[in-house]
């Protein structure tokens, strides 16, 4: 049977025959028996939070449509060198990283890349000013650039834990490194942020 991803009822509804309440090892495991509702629920289950990833890395509604179905393609076609070593959670949230990391980088190659890309953070600005709307504008483009020209290595791991709030490691997991690394960097990160930023957020 062809599994149909990103079908609305299925995003948004269980399905009838008890595998919501089934853990992911065993939806994994029917899958690969070929029972498409389980990969169904999975695909039900984890929806929401590739979108969530795929939306905070690329603004193009089309393109993150794309990409999430391409994330729920490889997912069902790699399954079985899926290990079970990490959570299918994590294994999940790598692919979904990969999949967007490798969109941005093959537009690079067409166009530079807009600040627009990166909508990392909503920064708040006093709102009883009169200008307080051009201003927190100013400061969404300012940070967002600043974000956008971070080095890759270090925008990665700012962008899982700032904007996907995952913990040290979790990234450690999705990013195949050490929390140690993921400390390093996200502090790393963090810094540079500060040094263009200074005088407008510090």
């Amino acid at each position: 049977m062809a599994v149909q991803l990103l079908d609305k009822n299925c995003a948004r509804t269980a399905v009838t025959d008890g595998t919501a309440e089934l853990d992911d090892a065993i939806l994994v495991t029917r899958t690969r028996a070929g029972d498409e509702r389980a990969f169904e629920e999975l695909v039900r289950r984890y929806t929401p939070k590739v979108w969530s990833l795929v939306t905070g890395m690329i603004r193009d509604r089309d393109a993150c449509e794309d990409v999430v179905q391409d994330v729920f393609f490889k997912v069902h076609t790699k399954l079985d060198l899926f290990e079970g070593k990490s959570r299918f959670f994590t294994w999940v949230y790598r692919i979904a990283f990969n999949t967007a990391t490798d969109w941005l980088k093959k537009k690079r190659t067409d166009r530079s890349i807009e600040t627009e890309d990166f909508t990392l953070f909503e920064v708040e600005a006093p709102g009883d000013a009169p200008d307080a709307g051009l201003r927190e504008n100013e400061l969404e483009g300012r940070l967002a650039a600043a974000v956008a020209e971070l080095p890759e290595k270090y925008r990665d791991i700012l962008v899982l834990r700032e904007y996907e709030r995952l913990s040290y490691d979790e990234i450690a997991e999705v990013r195949s490194c050490s929390p140690g690394t993921v400390e390093s960097r996200l502090f790393r990160a963090r810094a540079r942020l500060k040094d263009k930023l200074k005088g407008l957020l510090f």
